[in-house]
This record gives structure tokens, C-alpha cells and sequence, in this order.
């Protein structure tokens, strides 16, 4: 129970020190904790909604430098500590987990049937499922399999006054009500806390037969094919999921076109080799048309060669990374040069991680353009969070 001044839920064990959150929100945190269950979320949320108190939900803490800093922190909720695995229907392909899981730990839990969730944002054993569905994280297995909004079938959240609400379903074939889950999803936790989720999952590439034989065109297409560039050299990374056979004859046509690009000496990995997204303290995301990638890339190299950025293309998706070592001169060099191509070209710009101090420069340097929809954005904002108690401040345009 919650009375007076606000104390932690659960065993008392909440209070704890958390990563770097003074640079992530330029302020401290009145208050943090560790609920352990879906009712100690509601109780935390319902404090904080009759006293006003700011809520930041906190995942693995990946993505906290993404987004516009909040203009309150009060409460911080770690929800770490909610990280079950409810329910694992393997023979139906679902799986319903808690948000505090790590992306890792779940894979594991799926592995011991021959199956996984496939997707791959960076840092997996430290981004939770809540995170990651929060912040629309992905990697380069999009190509192939698409992203979050695609594997997604069922959330239960917390509300801003403490209800339990629940979207989608648990079963695949699910058609009724609102589509609750895709709202949350990238909504940076300012419309409710997620506290659980359904997935579809999909066969271990490789491990489960049956399943790769039923996907066997799917699978003999590239599933990840990234163009990396950085003071190395240029790499062309091409994954392909299937059956010996298949895999062998797709490697050795991918080193065929390597070698007619005139990239580095051609080398096949077999087994699980999975190019790795890129986890940075400083990176940009550029998104152009698919068609568009390669040009995109090249002009980027162009503009940015000299602040030592490293460039990450996922081809057939047109999505290109730009990563910095250090958070120095170089970097922010390059962010503005990011920015400006963005622009020329007409593509879509997203500051994805940066200092309190790139982060500080208004609108424009976190998102370019601006969505068309803002006024729908703040109106849903609104409904679901009279109070702004959410997160407030995070989302685009600063809802």
C-alpha cells in the first residue's frame, strides 16, 4: 500500500542506482523503484496520478537517450523486476512475457523449441521486451521478417490512473476491438506503462526442419543484407536462413555479386553468423525509399567521411545507421551534416541516441520533418493521459 510519502512495492528491494539517468534526463529522479508484479505497477501509477508525480518507465535503459528529455521526473519506474515468461504455447507458435524480460533471455526460453523471436535490436541481453516495443527497436532482420508491428499480437498496459488495460489477443487469428497494440508500440511509454505482450514467434532457422521445409522460399532469399563502411572498408553482409543446400547455393551467389561490386575479398561463415546492429553513444538513422539506399549511402560517405562515422545500410529496407565512437566535436559535426542531408534528399531524419546537449536543440534535431498527424498524436495523448503524467515531453514535438 501506498501512503504519505512514496515508499517502493515489493520486497523493498526497488530503491537502486540506475544507469547514467542524470545525463539522460539532465535531472535526477525524485524517487526510484522496482515493482515486482502487474498489481504493484498499478499501485505506483495510481500514487502518481493522485499526486501528480511524472512517471519514467525504464526498460533495460537502451533507448532513455531517445526522444526529447522529459520536462518532469519524479517517479522512476525500473520494471525490471517484471520479467515472467507467462506462457510459452509453442504448439501455436504464441508466447506471452512480461515487459522486464530481456530480448536475450526470452530467445533462450524460445530456443528450447526450436523457435525465436526475430528481431534484433542492438544490445539484446540489456533491451527488455517493454523497451523495445516502446521505442519500435530493430535491426537488420527486418528485410526478411519485418518489424515489431508484425510479431505483435496481444499488450496489457497500465494506464496513466493505475487501470489494467488490455488489447489484441493471445491467439494468432485475432480480429476484434481496437488495435491497442500497435498504439503503443514506438509511443516512447507516454500513453501507458507496458507491463505484458504477445508475440507470433517463428521456427529456429536451421534447427526446426519442418518449419524451415514450409519457408523454404522465404529462406532462400537474403533475411539481412547490410552494407557496412567504416575506416575498414566497405563490407557486404548477406544472411540467408534455410537448408544446407539452399544457404551454400544463395553464399555463393551473394560472393558472385560481392566480388562484381568490387567490395573486399569474399568470405562464407556458415552457421549462425548474424551481422550485429550497431550500438553506439552517438547514432543517427537516415530512411530513404529502398530503392534509394545505395545512393543514399554513398552520399552520406561523402558528407561524413571526415567525422569518422560508420555507416550501416540495410538494403532493401533503405535504412542507414550513422554511428560515433565518442560523443566529441566529430560527432556533432556530424549529426548537423546528417541533418542537412536529410533534408536535400528529402529523407526522414531520427537522432536514435545522444547527449542531454544534442538533444536540447528543439524538434528538428530529433525528428525531421515533423509528423503531419501531430494534432492526432496530441489529441490521443490527451485522452489517454489528461494530466501528462507520462513521460511528458518525450514524444515527437515534445507530447
Amino acid at each position: 500500500m501506498l501512503a504519505g510519502a512514496f515508499v517502493t512495492c515489493g520486497n523493498q528491494a526497488g530503491i537502486i542506482p540506475l544507469v547514467n539517468d542524470v545525463e539522460v534526463w539532465g535531472r535526477e529522479a525524485g524517487v526510484r523503484t522496482r515493482p515486482e508484479s502487474l498489481e504493484d505497477v498499478q499501485e505506483v501509477l495510481k500514487h502518481a496520478y493522485g499526486s501528480g508525480s511524472a512517471v519514467i518507465p525504464w526498460g533495460g535503459g537502451t533507448g532513455q537517450d531517445y526522444g526529447a528529455p522529459p520536462r518532469k521526473a519524479d517517479i522512476l519506474l525500473d520494471l525490471s523486476g517484471i520479467n515472467a515468461l507467462v506462457a510459452h504455447e509453442y504448439a501455436d507458435m504464441t508466447v506471452t512475457v512480461q515487459a522486464g524480460m530481456t530480448l536475450a533471455a526470452l530467445q533462450e526460453q524460445l530456443a528450447q523449441h526450436g523457435q525465436f523471436l526475430p528481431l534484433d535490436p542492438p544490445q539484446p541481453e540489456k533491451a527488455t521486451v517493454g523497451g523495445i516495443l516502446a521505442t519500435n527497436a530493430c535491426g537488420p532482420l527486418r528485410l526478411g521478417y519485418g518489424t515489431v508491428r508484425d510479431w505483435l499480437i496481444g499488450i496489457t498496459v497500465v494506464d496513466a490512473q493505475g487501470r489494467l488495460v488490455k488489447g489484441g489477443g493471445k491467439v494468432v487469428k485475432n480480429v476484434t476491438g481496437y488495435d491497442l497494440p500497435k498504439l503503443h508500440v514506438g509511443a516512447l511509454g507516454t500513453l501507458g506503462v507496458i507491463v505484458e505482450a504477445t508475440f507470433k514467434v517463428s521456427p529456429n532457422p536451421g534447427r526446426d526442419l519442418e518449419g524451415a521445409s514450409t519457408r523454404l522460399w522465404n529462406e532462400t532469399r537474403p533475411v539481412s543484407l547490410l552494407l557496412h563502411e567504416d575506416i575498414q572498408g566497405r563490407f557486404l553482409v548477406a544472411l540467408y536462413h534455410g537448408t544446407e543446400t539452399v544457404t551454400d547455393a544463395a553464399a555463393q551467389r551473394g560472393a558472385e555479386i560481392a566480388t562484381e561490386c568490387g567490395l573486399t575479398p569474399v568470405q562464407v561463415y556458415p552457421g549462425e553468423l548474424v551481422p550485429e546492429s550497431p550500438a553506439a553513444p552517438v547514432q543517427v538513422r537516415l530512411v530513404a525509399p529502398p530503392a534509394a539506399a545505395v545512393a543514399l549511402h554513398a552520399a552520406a560517405f561523402d558528407a561524413l567521411v571526415e567525422t569518422a562515422a560508420t555507416l550501416d545500410t540495410w538494403l532493401g529496407v533503405g535504412t542507414l545507421t550513422l554511428s560515433w565512437d565518442a560523443d566529441d566535436e566529430k560527432a556533432r559535426t556530424g549529426v548537423a551534416r546528417a541533418l542537412m542531408l536529410a533534408k536535400v534528399r528529402g529523407v526522414r531524419f531520427t537522432l536514435l541516441h545522444g547527449s542531454l546537449a544534442l538533444r536540447s536543440g528543439g524538434v528538428e534535431a530529433l525528428w525531421f520533418p515533423a509528423p503531419p498527424a501531430r494534432v492526432l498524436h496530441e489529441r490521443v495523448k490527451e485522452a489517454l493521459d489528461p494530466y501528462n503524467l507520462l513521460n511528458p515531453g518525450r514524444f515527437v514535438c515534445g507530447i
